[in-house]
This record gives C-alpha cells, sequence and structure tokens, in this order.
C-alpha cells in the first residue's frame, strides 16, 4: 500500500517524458528532412546551371551556319515537345484552361525577345563575356521593382545597382570606337529578362511554374515558327541533331530549376544561379577558344558581386517581414 502513491506520481512525469522524447524525435526528423529538401534543391540547381550554358554553347555553334531566327525556333519548338507530355499528365486542367492568358502571351513575348537578342550576341562574342552582360537582369528587377511595381527599395539596392552597372563598364570599357553592338545586344536581352521575371512574379500564384514554361514554349513556338521561314537555311543532319539537344536541354534545364525553387528557398539558390558564368567560360574555352582578360573578370565579379547583394538583401527583408 505504501508503494501505490509514490507508483502513481511516476506515470505523469513518465508520460511528459515520453511525449517530449517523441516531440524531439519528431523535430530531429523535420530537421533531418528540411535539409534534404535543400541539399537536393541546391544539387538540382547547379545541375541546371550546367545545363543551360550547354544550351548557350550549342546556339554559338549553330550561328555559324543558321540565323538567330531559326536557332531560336529550334529551341522552343523542340522544348515544347519535349515538355508536353508531362504537361499534360500532371496539369490538364491547367493547361486547358489558363488564366490571365494576356499576361502569358506577354511574358512568352519578353522570353523570346530576350532569347532572340542574346543568342545573336553569342554569335559575336565569347559566352563568358554574353553571359556576364545578361546577368544585368538582377539589376534591372530592381529598378522595375521600385518604378513598376511600386515595390520599397532602399538605398542599399540601389546602391548595388550603381555597382554593378559599373561592372558592366569594366567589361564594355566605352572608349570612343570600344563599345560592341553585340554587348548592346547582351545587356538588352538581360533587360528584357529582367521584365520577364517581373512579371512572372505576378503568375507565381496562379500558375503552376511547369505550366508558365510550357506556355512560354507555345508562344514562342508560334512566333518563330511565323518568323523563321523567312530567314532559314537547309539544316544539315548535324545541325538537326544539335537543334534537338538545345531544345532538351532547355526543357531540362528549366525544369531542373523549377524543382530546385519547390526544395529550396531562393536566398540559398541565388548564389549558385552564377555558377552559369563559370560553365559558360569552361564551354568558351574548350570549345571555342574564348577566355575572358582581367578586366572583364573583374567586371564579371563585381556584377555577380552586386547581384548577390540584392538576393540576399532582400531575402533579409522578406524575413524581417514574416
Amino acid at each position: 500500500m505504501t508503494n501505490t502513491p509514490a507508483t502513481n506520481a511516476q506515470a505523469p512525469n513518465t508520460e511528459v517524458q515520453d511525449t517530449k522524447a517523441t516531440d524531439n524525435t519528431l523535430a530531429e526528423n523535420a530537421s533531418k528532412i528540411a535539409a534534404t529538401r535543400i541539399l537536393l534543391g541546391v544539387t538540382l540547381m547547379a545541375l541546371a546551371m550546367i545545363v543551360v550554358p550547354g544550351m548557350d554553347g550549342i546556339a554559338k555553334y549553330l550561328s555559324d551556319s543558321h540565323s538567330t531566327s531559326q536557332i531560336v525556333w529550334a529551341r522552343y519548338v523542340f522544348m515544347t515537345v519535349m515538355l508536353l507530355p508531362f504537361i499534360l499528365l500532371r496539369y490538364r486542367r491547367e493547361v486547358l484552361r489558363p488564366k490571365s492568358p494576356a499576361k502569358q502571351g506577354l511574358r512568352g513575348l519578353l522570353i523570346i525577345a530576350s532569347n532572340f537578342l542574346f543568342f545573336w550576341s553569342l554569335a559575336y562574342m565569347p559566352i563568358a563575356d554574353a553571359l556576364a552582360l545578361l546577368f544585368v537582369y538582377p539589376l534591372a528587377i530592381t529598378i522595375m521593382s521600385g518604378l513598376i511595381l511600386k515595390e520599397k527599395v532602399g538605398p542599399r539596392r540601389y546602391g548595388a545597382v550603381v555597382v554593378g552597372f559599373l561592372g558592366v563598364l569594366l567589361i564594355l570599357r566605352p572608349e570612343a570606337d570600344n563599345i560592341s553592338i553585340p554587348a548592346l545586344l547582351a545587356i538588352a536581352a538581360g533587360i528584357l529578362h529582367g521584365a520577364y521575371i517581373v512579371l512572372t512574379r505576378s503568375l507565381a500564384q496562379q500558375t503552376p511554374a511547369l505550366v508558365t514554361l510550357f506556355y512560354t514554349g507555345i508562344v514562342g513556338a508560334v512566333v518563330m515558327s511565323a518568323v523563321a521561314p523567312f530567314y532559314w537555311s537547309a539544316p544539315t543532319a548535324d545541325s538537326w541533331f544539335w537543334m534537338v539537344i538545345l531544345g532538351l536541354c532547355s526543357g531540362l534545364g528549366h525544369f531542373l530549376l523549377t524543382k530546385a525553387c519547390a526544395l529550396a528557398p531562393a536566398s540559398i539558390l541565388a548564389p549558385l544561379g552564377y555558377v552559369e558564368i563559370i560553365s559558360g567560360t569552361l564551354i568558351g574555352y574548350f570549345i571555342f577558344g574564348d577566355f575572358p582578360d582581367l578586366l572583364t573578370w573583374a567586371g564579371i565579379i563585381v556584377i555577380c558581386g552586386s547581384g548577390l547583394f540584392i538576393a540576399l538583401r532582400e531575402a533579409q527583408l522578406k524575413n524581417r517581414e514574416t
């Protein structure tokens, strides 16, 4: 009889301890799952940044014998063919009943124009230089967010924009006879890409990312099918092969990017975006014999640094809001 109260008193403590142990186990498991998801997201992002410059290298190779219009046509047609079965199986309703078709169309036109200008620049300049100038798009996004979307952009991010454009000047070296049209085309491509991303933000909550990508492919295929015949040159078997690979690289690269963004926070993935410049540099060097000089590398570092600052600053501000 004397042991009964003690036994009863210990039971609640045992239950509390078991509950705490269970909670700790669940927390540990959740932490491991989150870490695994982030690691997978980082891995997919890195793979995407290796695949996408491959597309740029193929576009540069094809530019020796085919027009930019024909190359852009190949990218969108074969990318759309690759994505079609996956999209229809998973997102049939979203595909058949699109939301904001006008925005989808405008978004498609923006990225088509960006691709066209960028591939055009690749025909005349090294991949690394063109990519570095294309990466003015985070700076363009910052400006557009303040001017068009009326988002609050502080002096630090505007300062990063100014620093970034100083990096652009290092690459351009704007002497009286030194600014090339291909370089300006790459910058224009970056600005249009920035506008494309700003518009994408307004569609992100309405339509799955892969469905939006599919509509981009449809718009690109239709528009370029109307334009390319005027600048068409008969492809060889070799050209057809690389055109198909171009479309596959485009679809695969964007698929990997989409999955990465679904698994890991943008603040973690943002620095990996600049792996594309490294991959592009290696492709340019080993395949085309191009390698940036010291001033170009300085410009690349400044542009990347300013873009990273903007991305990390935006992530910091979002964390404060939440």
